[in-house]
């Protein structure tokens, strides 16, 4: 798996947040492995891509990170 890592820092913006990435991800026809959260101080979403141009392109678009290492998912 290649984690992708999004924080979003205005719980405000939180489900616009979110429907733009569903917007995304279906307009790409991309269908990640698994889709997380966590409420923390702020919130961050883990999104696990099979394939690694896929979560490259995902990060890219949200602001996010890909994980170095590959999860073991």
């Amino acid at each position: 798996m290649f984690p992708v890592e999004i924080h979003i820092p205005d719980e405000d913006t939180l489900t616009e947040q979110m429907g733009a990435m569903r917007e995304w991800l279906d307009n790409h026809r991309y269908a990640p492995a698994t889709f997380r959260y966590t409420f923390a101080s702020r919130i961050i979403f883990w999104v696990d891509f099979t394939i690694e141009a896929e979560a490259v392109a995902f990060a890219e678009a949200f602001g996010g990170r890909v994980s170095a290492t590959p999860s073991a998912k």
